[in-house]
């Protein structure tokens, strides 16, 4: 019996050990991340956000689009910068949101789409983002009615799509 209990407590110990090594990674390579783009090392920034972001973690997802946005430590390709926005954003990323309400309301590697940039707009304020509400409200000043009938019919679409 005493046999059991220890192969028991060993393996539970084994299994909390490896589960720690599982997770504790992905802190530390975003950590690392941030600690090297503070350092001005946008190469190891890039990577470590690299890493984490193509394992699906939202927060490097939107800190590898501003890298690509910027150019730092990546080449420059808002192609790019968008496509990990968009990672990030449908994850509920707040500020990859506003960054994709910048982008197609500045028109930054694609033409401008008030429609669009009123839809990111939208969700970001719906996630709490500071500056996101006042964004949308002064593009909705800008639109036609049908533009912003078009914008709140697609926020309903996407909203409908991630509740399903």
């Amino acid at each position: 019996m005493i046999n059991v209990v220890k192969y028991v407590v060993s393996a539970f110990s084994l299994a909390l050990f490896l589960s720690w090594g599982c997770c504790v990674p992905v802190w530390a390579g975003f950590d690392e991340g941030v600690a090297a783009y503070s350092a001005g090392d946008f190469d190891g920034a890039a990577r470590e956000f690299t890493l984490m972001a193509e394992q699906g973690d939202a927060l490097s997802q939107y800190h590898l689009g501003l890298l690509y946005e910027e150019g730092q430590g990546v080449t420059k390709n808002l192609a790019s910068a968008r496509q990990w926005y968009l990672k990030a954003a449908n994850q509920g990323n707040a500020d990859a949101m506003f960054a994709l309400g910048q982008i197609y309301a500045r028109g930054i590697g694609v033409k401008p789409d008030i429609v669009a940039a009123y839809r990111w707009y939208e969700q970001a304020a719906r996630s709490k983002h500071r500056l996101s509400a006042q964004e949308r409200d002064y593009l909705a000043r800008a639109m036609s009615d049908s533009e912003l009938m078009a914008a709140k019919r697609l926020i309903g679409e996407t909203v409908t799509a991630h509740i399903h």
